[in-house]
């Protein structure tokens, strides 16, 4: 913390009040540690005064040193109270003036899209360690950079939270942050005053309609990437690439409707289906560990592996390798680092080789479904049958549990269908919205319970069997109600497999 400059920023914003030495700013009661400025916002719901002192009292609890608050609230403290009118609408110019504008001197890739965010961002950094770099990740899974590791609480934290990791990872000597960029995060500004170098747009699908509403206001969220935050970033003096996927026409649209002068014209498109495009990548074969690939940009072309299941990881393979070529990095070192990408946690990943062949995946939504599906039935062998167990989670966009029970039930040769995360919503009548679009003769069982119904269909698997368990991937946790509790897809499956 620079304190002349905070202290600069906030009468810049008509603050008034006596500011503090603080090791962080933050505007989450969780989060505050011993010396931590409090920020007291707005959420999505509206704040009332017992609420605001209710929040203040746990900040100053947990140490912080001062308050940032709605001077309507009239909040007294033991600690100093910085008067601040609706500061929720400030947190990006708060997190300048703290944090500084840290992304400037990193290169930052953003990656958006409704499917493979986070496998993209795990080859980011992957072929990126492999150039020797440090790397920075933001994402579902988790917030890490080197000697720090937090598990995910958002996909795309908010503003501050954003900011501080964007700091630390530069105090961190980070050259590179790959970073999911959701919809949300979009809508709510998160992102604000984030300086991108490249964003990818992998696809467009379904998913978030109970936020978004319609699936174009979903696609424009994703287009606001491209033409605000690029454009922003190309304001502030960055060279920023689009990154697209030429294969999905919807992404193609959206891209050019964003309008590519806006951030300087810098677009690169790539393609696994041989459309033309500045970076193509065919599939020459899956030999049960990787898939052959050819990839040719700029007159160039290279051979080389990607030990990822599923033919769909090809794409997300060219938007990493497109983006960090976007950067300066030569395709052939790009290339060479493919065959050494790792396991990633929860995402087509293999979790039991004794017995069937169990595979546990994060897709929950219709097109994610399909796609895992698809790569599972490329496992099998002999007289195998490919099955799924998978469900959908509670207090979130109803309309695609009958496509999902559609797609199951057309792909799969058996189906379990069970709970994912039902919330507060009846798990039976989840399940009963997933039935009604599925063909009756491959339900082999349909169970509220979710461990019960992994292991039936292990125990029912033969030898030569592939099971896909949909739905939850690196989660560790069912939310049950309003109570999150341990349980973890993988550990059940490893269980299962051991007693079979």
């Amino acid at each position: 913390m620079n304190r002349e400059q905070f202290e600069a920023g906030l009468r810049a914003l008509g603050a008034e009040g006596i500011v503090p030495e603080a090791q962080n700013i933050v505007d989450d009661t969780r989060e505050v540690t011993q010396g931590d400025i409090f920020v007291l916002r707005q959420g999505a719901a509206a704040l009332n005064k017992e609420q605001a002192e209710k929040f203040c009292a746990q900040a100053v609890n947990s140490g912080a040193s001062a308050i940032i608050a709605d001077p309507k609230f009239g909040i007294n403290a033991d600690i100093p109270v910085i008067a601040l009118p609706d500061p929720h609408l400030k947190l990006s110019a708060l997190a300048d003036a703290f944090y500084g504008t840290p992304t400037q001197d990193m290169k930052v890739v953003a990656v958006t899209g409704t499917n493979g965010k986070t496998t993209t961002t795990y080859l980011i950094e992957s072929i990126a360690r492999a150039l020797g770099l440090k790397v920075g990740v933001l994402g579902t899974i988790s917030h890490r950079y080197p000697g720090y590791e937090e598990a995910s609480a958002n996909t795309t934290p908010g503003t501050l939270k954003l900011r501080r990791l964007h700091y630390n990872m530069k105090q961190a000597g980070c050259d590179i942050v790959a970073m999911e960029v959701s919809s949300h995060g979009i809508v709510q500004r998160r992102v604000d005053g984030v300086r991108f170098d490249a964003a990818i747009w992998n696809n467009l699908g379904t998913d978030h309609l109970d936020f978004h509403k319609t699936r174009e206001a979903y696609a424009l969220a994703k287009q606001r990437l491209f033409d605000h935050y690029l454009a922003e970033s190309y304001k502030a003096g960055k060279s920023p690439t689009a990154i697209a996927n030429a294969d999905d026409p919807e992404v193609i649209a959206h891209i050019h409707a964003a309008d590519p002068a806006t951030w300087g014209g810098r677009l690169c498109t790539f393609s696994t289906l041989e459309k033309q495009a500045n970076l193509n990548i065919r599939a020459r074969g899956w030999d049960r560990n990787a898939w052959q690939l050819e990839i040719s940009a700029e007159g160039y072309i290279c051979h080389t592996r990607l030990p990822l299941i599923g033919q769909y990881n090809i794409a997300n393979a060219a938007g990493a390798v497109a983006a960090l070529h976007s950067l300066g990095y030569a395709l052939d070192t790009l290339c060479n680092a493919l065959p050494e990408i790792a396991q990633i946690p929860g995402r087509m990943e293999c979790v039991c080789h004794k017995g069937p062949t169990v595979i546990v995946d994060f897709a929950h939504t219709p097109e994610a479904l399909e796609n895992a599906l698809i790569a599972a039935r490329s496992c099998l062998s002999g007289d195998g049958k490919l099955a799924v167990v998978f469900g959908a989670g509670g207090d979130r966009d109803p309309s695609k549990r009958p496509i999902m029970g559609e797609a199951a039930s057309r792909l799969a040769d058996k189906c379990y269908v069970t709970s994912d995360n039902p919330r507060t919503e009846n798990p039976a009548a989840i399940i009963e919205q997933i039935l009604a679009g599925m063909k009756p003769d491959t339900l082999m069982m349909h169970d509220i319970d979710r461990e019960t119904t992994i292991q039936a269909a292990i125990a029912q698997a033969s030898s030569q069997d592939v099971i896909l368990v949909a739905g939850k991937g690196h989660e560790d946790y069912q939310i049950l109600g309003t109570q999150k509790i341990h349980f973890d897809d993988r550990e059940i499956c490893r269980n299962a497999c051991l007693h079979k």
